[in-house]
């Protein structure tokens, strides 16, 4: 029964937009997710999945994952966006699906986010905090820096080598903290270098 649940295809679960004087007079917050925030997560990160702004997610999966999700919301419990902090190791976590609702950007919504996780790797210790995306300058705000894609061997064995636009990359690198020791494998193992270097070089 449980199982069958967990299958069920999520229906709409985003409450009516907010206007720009009701967000002005909201207050935000962060909260870790619980299971029944998975439908509106799964929902609004399947919303931007199509055009390859994040990787798709099935509902089975957000629901198995709920614990490393975190949510931002209005003070009356109105859902706006979420972020995940994947864990590699001591030496690297992971900033994944974070995406705020097109109607609410711009009010500090993803910076609350962002610096949710931020605060979780380094209660949990965590050395160096990485993540890919297309708006670099939006995270250059907390400080994350471009890294080469090789950098972070355990973000590529887990995601870009199954990506079919791994030798097509269009995404930038980022991080903050102590980048993980090199595991000494032979370079540019996973990308074809030429296409590689001039496709994440072109971005922005």
């Amino acid at each position: 029964m449980a199982l069958s649940l967990v299958q069920e295809p999520p229906a709409p679960s985003f409450a009516a937009p907010l206007t720009e004087n009701k967000l002005k007079a909201t207050s935000l917050r962060t909260r870790k997710a619980q299971l029944h925030d998975a439908r509106a997560i799964h929902q609004l990160i399947e919303s931007c999945t199509d055009d390859g702004t994040l990787l798709h997610r099935s509902y089975a999966e957000i629901c198995e994952n709920i614990r490393t999700f975190t949510i931002v919301e209005t003070d009356s419990h109105q859902f706006l966006g979420c972020a995940a902090l994947h864990v590699y190791g001591q030496h690297l976590a992971e900033i994944r699906s974070i995406i705020v609702r097109p109607d609410t950007k711009g009010h500090g919504a993803g910076g609350l986010l962002v610096r949710a996780l931020l605060d979780q790797a380094e209660a949990g210790g965590i050395n160096c905090v990485c993540l890919f995306t297309r708006i670099p300058a939006f995270f250059e705000h907390f400080r994350f820096h471009a890294v080469d894609h090789q950098a972070l061997r355990d973000k590529v064995v887990k995601d870009c080598m199954r990506c079919a636009r791994r030798n097509a990359c269009d995404e930038i690198a980022m991080a903050i903290g102590e980048l993980p020791a090199p595991q000494n494998l032979p370079p540019n193992r996973f990308f074809h270098p030429r296409l590689h270097a001039d496709l994440v070089q072109l971005q922005l």
